[in-house]
């Protein structure tokens, strides 16, 4: 019962249409609607919460290094930023960017260029990150960059965040970054029992008026729209509430305008608490001021 079409039965059933599907591509009106519908119901309810089950923590390929101290690498950068990472094809939302110290090389991806480290020490293992330690989110954009478009070849309609126009990438300060965010799960197997059921609702009140609509009875397809639309909506706010007493989150948020008290002197080195980067301490947003303008926002939810 963990096949898109299982899913898909049950979004039938939910607004009451007497009809079985088989396969999302058999070719039937119902399958027909379902296809339209199944894939960007999926990516949207997975950008409405935080989900546990869709936590993913991985090592960002990197495009271009502002410094010009990574060989063979590009060192165009949009502005203030130092690093340019590709976006990740099944990131459905980006979390945050951990700060990583100076001397901590994150892991990094098989075939990825690495940028380097000529502050690392001479003994290994004296930077590593103290086990259980908290992750520190660092200062982070996501932006389109035209200078880095799909290669030719590159199947443009099918793959997230890239096409001849340019490239998804996330800007940062950090060195050889990673990220947090929320994956695109596609297997109803690795599915939270609470996502299931919101996501049978939601993908029922997208399909209900074309369906209904189909059978000469609008009226009723918009009636089950409105009916599991609140379905979702309450499924979602169930789950919100799940997934936030569901393990350990960090809740020491500091607000925007407390962070703007420590910031907005002339651009001098030293080191900021407000992001807890080395880096000028100020002006703005466009230095190192106010973080939650630059991606960060509230990271309470790690």
């Amino acid at each position: 019962m963990n096949l898109p079409a299982d899913i898909a039965n049950q979004s039938l059933d939910q607004i009451g249409l007497d009809f079985t599907i088989g396969d999302l591509q058999e070719g039937t009106k119902p399958a027909q609607v379902l296809l339209r519908a199944y894939s960007q119901c999926l990516r949207q309810l997975h950008r409405a919460v935080h989900w546990n089950f869709a936590r993913k923590q991985t090592p960002l390929l990197l495009l271009a290094d502002a410094t010009g101290q990574t060989p063979n690498t590009p060192t165009q950068v949009i502005a203030p930023w130092t690093y340019e990472y590709a976006y990740p094809n099944d990131c459905m939302k980006a979390r945050f960017v951990p700060w990583s110290p100076i001397g901590v090389t994150a892991a990094i991806p098989s075939g990825n260029i690495t940028a380097p480290n000529p502050s690392a020490p001479l003994v290994g293992g004296l930077g590593n990150p103290v086990a259980g330690a908290a992750l520190r989110p660092a200062r982070w954009l996501e932006a389109t960059d035209p200078n880095y478009p799909a290669s030719a070849g590159a199947l443009t309609w099918e793959v997230q965040g890239v096409s001849p126009q340019g490239r998804s990438v996330i800007l940062t300060n950090v060195k050889n970054a990673s990220i947090v965010y929320t994956a695109l799960m596609n297997y109803p197997s690795n599915w939270d029992a609470q996502f299931r059921a919101a996501f049978v609702a939601y993908l029922a009140s997208e399909i209900a008026l074309p369906l209904w609509s189909w059978k000469n009875n609008p009226k009723m397809g918009m009636a089950m729209r409105g009916d599991n639309m609140k379905i979702a909506a309450a499924k979602i706010m169930a789950a919100r509430v799940t997934d936030g007493n569901e393990g350990w989150h960090n809740s020491d948020f500091t607000p925007d305008w407390m962070r703007f008290r420590n910031v907005g002197g002339g651009n001098h080195g030293g080191y900021s608490q407000a992001i807890g980067e080395m880096g000028g301490g100020g002006p703005g947003i466009l230095m190192n001021g106010c973080d939650g303008c630059a991606g960060v926002g509230n990271t309470s939810a790690y």
